[in-house]
C-alpha cells in the first residue's frame, strides 16, 4: 500500500516479501525505512524479556517516544525540502556539521586520536552497526580504497563491544574503528539512521552526508572522492 503525503512516499509492506528488509535483514514488525534509510528496527522498540537496550526503550516513557518523534522529523524534514537521502549536499539546513567535530577519540586498540589529527586526506567517517548487513558490505568496499589517499574512521554504534571486536576480527575494515556513543553521535548532529556516511575534505569541511543504502551508495563514494581529488585505488 502506498500514499503521498506533500512529496513523501509513504509504504506500508509486508516484511517477508520486502527487498529492502531483506538487504537489512529485517525480519520482524515494527520497523520503519524512509527512502533507503532505516530509521529504526523492532529492537528498538521491543525487549522481547531481555534487557533494554534499544534506542526507544522503555517504550511506554514519554522521553523515549519523544526521541522517535525527533529522529523521523529529522528524515522526513530532508525529503520535504527535497532532498534525496542518498545523496545530501551539505549545506546551511542538511544535517550534521559544517566540519568535522574535533573530539578527542580513541580506537578498539585504545589508542587516541582526534578528527583534527586527519586533515590534510579526504576524511570518511562511517557510522555502523554489527546487525546492519549494508553497514558490513561498506566496510568490506572500503578496503579498495587507498590508504594513501583518504582517512577512515568507523563508528560503532548500537552495537555490543563484544559483537564489534568480533565483527572487525572478522572483516578487518581499513582505518580506524570507534565504539561510538551517545556523545560522538550528539556531535555529528544525532545519528537518525544507518548507515550514516560523512565525507570531509582534506581540510575537514564536511562535502557530503549520506544516508542509508541505496544500489549506487558506493559509486556516489567514489565519485565524491574523486572529486575531492582521492579516486578509489583499484577495482580489489
Amino acid at each position: 500500500m502506498a500514499s503521498e503525503l506533500e512529496g513523501v512516499r509513504c509504504v506500508v509492506e509486508d516484511l517477508g516479501a520486502s527487498p529492502l528488509a531483506e538487504r537489512f535483514g529485517v525480519q520482524a514488525y515494527p520497523a520503519l525505512f524512509v527512502d533507503d534509510a532505516l530509521v529504526a528496527r523492532p529492537e528498538d522498540f521491543y525487549s522481547w524479556g531481555g534487557p533494554e537496550t534499544g534506542k526507544y526503550l522503555p517504550w511506554s516513557e514519554a522521553e523515549s517516544r519523544r526521541r522517535f518523534q525527533a529522529d523521523v522529523r529529522r528524515m522526513l524534514a530532508l525529503r520535504l525540502r527535497g532532498e534525496e537521502l542518498e545523496s545530501l549536499a551539505t549545506s546551511a539546513a542538511a544535517p550534521g556539521p559544517a566540519r568535522l567535530p574535533d573530539l578527542a577519540l580513541r580506537d578498539l586498540s585504545g589508542a587516541p586520536f582526534r578528527l583534527a589529527d586527519l586533515a590534510g586526506k579526504p576524511v570518511i567517517v562511517e557510522f555502523w552497526a554489527t546487525w546492519c548487513p549494508p553497514c558490513l558490505d561498506t566496510l568490506e568496499w572500503m578496503k579498495r580504497l587507498d590508504p594513501e589517499r583518504v582517512e577512515i574512521v568507523a563508528i560503532a554504534v548500537e552495537s555490543s563491544r563484544e559483537d564489534v571486536e568480533r565483527t572487525v576480527a572478522r572483516i578487518r575494515p581499513p582505518g580506524r574503528v570507534v565504539f561510538g556513543d551517545a556523545e560522538v553521535e550528539a556531535a555529528f548532529g544525532g545519528l537518525a539512521a544507518v548507515p550514516a556516511l560523512f565525507i570531509a575534505d582534506r581540510d575537514g569541511r564536511v562535502a557530503r552526508v549520506l544516508y542509508g543504502a541505496p544500489p549506487d551508495l558506493h559509486e556516489t563514494v567514489e565519485s565524491t572522492l574523486a572529486g575531492l581529488g582521492a579516486p578509489a585505488a583499484d577495482d580489489r
